[in-house]
């Protein structure tokens, strides 16, 4: 059974994005099933913490995106 009303288009979700937090910390959607969206986010200068680990806001970032 799906979640949409109609199926997401990736590649309009992506475009969505551009010029915006989203983009800038590479996020990228990449995938919509029945009841999930997936997407790749890199771990890089973008999104780490001064002591190399993935920064939580980064990550919450990520959530949101999908989530919402």
């Amino acid at each position: 059974m799906t979640i949409w009303h109609t199926r997401p288009d990736i590649n309009a979700l992506n475009a969505l994005h551009e010029n915006t937090s989203v983009a800038h910390l590479g996020i990228v959607v990449t995938e919509a099933g029945d009841d999930f969206l997936r997407a790749t986010m890199p771990v890089d200068a973008r999104t780490i913490q001064p002591a190399g680990l993935l920064n939580g806001g980064a990550s919450v970032l990520l959530a949101e995106t999908l989530g919402s």
